[in-house]
C-alpha cells in the first residue's frame, strides 16, 4: 500500500511538471518578450517586469511543492531541456547528469532560471549553448549565447547577476559571468565540487 502510494504521489508531481509548471514557465518567456517590445510604454514594462517576478517565484515555489510531494531525487536534465526549449532561438545542449544533493540542486537550478532568463530577456541573442555535466563528485555548467553581452547600464540585469553569485557562494562553486573573448555574447560558468557542498 505504502509503495502505491508513493507511486501515485510521484505520478501526480510530474503530471504537475509537466502541465501547470510547464505552463507557467511559457507565460514567464512570453513576458519576458513583451516587456522588451519596443511598442511598450514605461509604464506597461515596469508593470509587465513586476508580474515576472512574481511569476517566477510561484513556478519555483511550485517545483518545490512538486519535489516534496514526490521525494523525488531533484534532477536538472529535464529543468534545462524544458528551458532552452522555450528560448526560441537555436539551441546546443550537451548534459551528462547524475544526482547532487538536494540543497545544491535547487541553488543551481535558482542559476540556470536566471541565466536563461537573461538570455530572453536581455541578450537579443539568435543561438544559445548549455553543457552540464554532473557526478557524485563535481558539477560542471557551462551556458553561453551570441547576444549583445553583459552591460554595465543595464541594473535590472546586474542584480540578477548578483543574485546568482550570492547562490553560488551558498554551496561553495565557483561562478563566472563574463563577454565571450574574441566573439560575441556571453559565458557563465559554475564548478562545483561536491565536498564543498556536502558541507552546506
Amino acid at each position: 500500500m505504502e509503495q502505491d502510494i508513493m507511486a501515485e504521489r510521484v505520478r501526480v508531481a510530474r503530471e504537475i511538471h509537466d502541465g501547470l509548471a510547464q505552463q507557467i514557465a511559457a507565460l514567464g518567456y512570453e513576458l519576458d518578450a513583451l516587456s522588451t517590445h519596443p511598442g511598450v510604454n514605461p509604464a506597461a514594462r515596469v508593470e509587465t517586469r513586476r508580474i515576472r517576478t512574481e511569476l517566477s517565484g510561484t513556478l519555483v515555489d511550485l517545483r518545490q511543492q512538486m519535489h516534496h510531494l514526490a521525494h523525488d531525487p531533484i534532477t536538472l536534465r529535464d529543468e534545462i531541456e524544458s528551458l532552452f526549449a522555450h528560448l526560441n532561438i537555436r539551441t546546443h545542449l550537451d548534459i551528462h547528469e547524475e544526482q547532487l544533493p538536494d540543497g545544491t540542486g535547487w541553488q543551481v537550478r535558482a542559476i540556470v532560471h536566471e541565466a536563461v532568463r537573461n538570455i530572453a530577456q536581455h541578450s537579443h541573442a539568435t543561438e544559445a549553448w548549455c553543457h552540464y555535466t554532473a557526478t557524485p563528485h563535481s558539477l560542471h555548467l557551462v551556458i553561453e549565447d551570441n547576444g549583445i553581452g553583459i552591460s554595465d547600464h543595464r541594473n535590472s540585469e546586474r542584480r540578477g547577476l548578483t543574485g546568482m553569485q550570492e547562490r553560488a557562494n551558498l554551496i561553495g562553486a565557483e561562478l563566472k559571468i563574463q563577454n565571450r573573448i574574441g566573439e560575441p555574447g556571453c559565458r557563465l560558468t559554475l564548478t562545483l565540487t561536491t565536498e564543498a557542498a556536502g558541507d552546506r
